[in-house]
């Protein structure tokens, strides 16, 4: 456990977030990891726990895109001392500093959304957006069987947040459902990074694109449910299925083919 531990400090971020859905897996940050059966007896207090496994999901080529792409999920969670600390190339290294099992606040550093310029064609002459890490923070409380959650984050590309709500109920002994909305705000050069076109921008696509500037509010807002099976006390699945819409200066601006898209996601993986 302290080989694979060591791998996840080292491993960088920019490797898995340059073109990867950062936000695939239901859990966090209510739960670091899915729970195991109720049966089943959780790791202890100060003890690590890990998860290992994979998928895939088929989402928009990128936010706006007319078409949908299928992507390879990698799987790599370790937590601590249950759940207070976790990282996780997907989630982000982070650190709750509450007591209480049913709120959740602290920092975390997560891996920012890339978008290179190849994944749709309709992108030619946006160039790539690189790696840059986010540093923010979560608060999350739940009200069984409700919950909300909220974040902050910042980094070179700007400001953005996220305010959410909904239900988490069990199905059965090994099922577990969850149904949830979400609002995301960025400020003007956190849209301006995704959705803005510079004049350089608009003349390198060959005027196909025009120059646009996009401005601070909400960006989208998203109804998602996920649903979790537990196969055994180590093995378990996620599946996904959501659904955006695009409002604002985000929908306006010309990159946006598409207003409306959904996405759908499965990982399989197994804990110990």
């Amino acid at each position: 456990m302290r080989i694979l531990a060591a791998f996840l400090l080292a491993t960088p971020l920019s490797v898995f977030g340059a073109d990867l859905d950062v936000q695939p897996i239901p859990d966090l940050p209510l739960n670091t990891l899915p729970s195991a059966p109720a049966t089943e007896t959780q790791s202890a207090t100060g003890h690590w726990r890990f998860a290992l496994g994979g998928g895939v999901s088929y989402s928009p080529r990128y936010e706006g895109s007319a078409a949908n792409r299928w992507r390879l999920m990698p799987l790599i969670e370790a937590s601590y001392n249950d759940g207070k600390f976790f990282i996780s190339p997907l989630r982000g290294i982070g650190y709750n500093f509450s007591e209480d099992k049913d709120m959740q606040y602290g920092i975390r550093l997560t891996p920012g959304h890339g978008r290179k310029q190849s994944a749709d064609p309709y992108l030619n002459g946006m160039g790539d957006i690189g790696f840059t890490p986010e540093a923010g923070l979560f608060l999350n409380k739940r009200f069984a069987p409700w919950f909300i959650s909220s974040s902050f984050s910042t980094s070179s590309r700007g400001n953005r947040a996220e305010l959410g709500g909904g239900i988490g109920f069990p199905l059965s002994a090994a099922d577990h459902l969850r149904l949830s909305a979400n609002l995301n705000w960025g400020d003007a050069r956190y849209n301006q990074t995704y959705f803005g076109v510079t004049a350089a921008q608009a003349a390198a696509s060959g005027n196909v694109l025009t120059p646009y500037n996009a401005s601070s509010g909400i960006k989208d807002y998203a109804l998602s449910t996920n649903w979790i099976h537990n196969y055994d006390k180590h093995w378990y699945s996620t599946t996904g299925l959501s659904y955006k819409w695009l409002t604002g200066s985000a929908r306006q601006s010309p990159l946006t083919r598409r207003s409306s898209m959904g996405s759908l996601n499965f990982l399989s993986g197994y804990r110990f």
